[in-house]
């Protein structure tokens, strides 16, 4: 006779971690007013196993990823301590310019892999690229 699983066994292993509630830091506009290409974002993030410190976060322009960045250097830079489960990322990030012109709808998204290389789930953002000028 076959036992199931126990239900603990199933949720000990959970999911990666997750990223909520994207934004633009200013309600105003996504870009950096001197650097129009440089998007700036905030993001919550809860990380159960308490390791996205030792993970990556990819900043991914309409559904292409265009930077990765080490989360090990943004906790520092920000003052958050290694192994802090929940709390708020600052993005300042920079889009490439060969495939956005003046006026198009960006969707920017945000994955995160936490140190066991567990994804996040992908929110994402979408607004009228503005490159300067009237």
């Amino acid at each position: 006779m076959r036992k199931p699983l126990p239900l603990l066994l199933a949720l000990a292993c959970g999911g990666g971690p997750q990223l909520t509630n994207l934004r633009c830091r200013d309600p105003k506009a996504c870009q950096d007013v001197e650097d129009p290409l440089k998007v700036l974002l905030a993001v919550d993030f809860n990380d159960d196993s308490g390791t996205l410190d030792k993970g990556v976060l990819n900043l991914r322009v309409n559904g292409n990823t265009q930077q990765t960045v080490s989360l090990s250097d943004m906790f520092a830079a920000q003052g958050i301590a290694a192994g802090t489960r929940k709390g708020t990322l600052i993005v300042d990030d920079d889009m490439t310019l060969d495939k956005l012109s003046q006026g198009q709808k960006i969707q920017v998204s945000l994955v995160a892999v936490d140190g066991h290389g567990r994804d996040s789930n992908e929110p994402s953002i979408t607004f009228t690229l503005h490159l300067g000028g009237p």
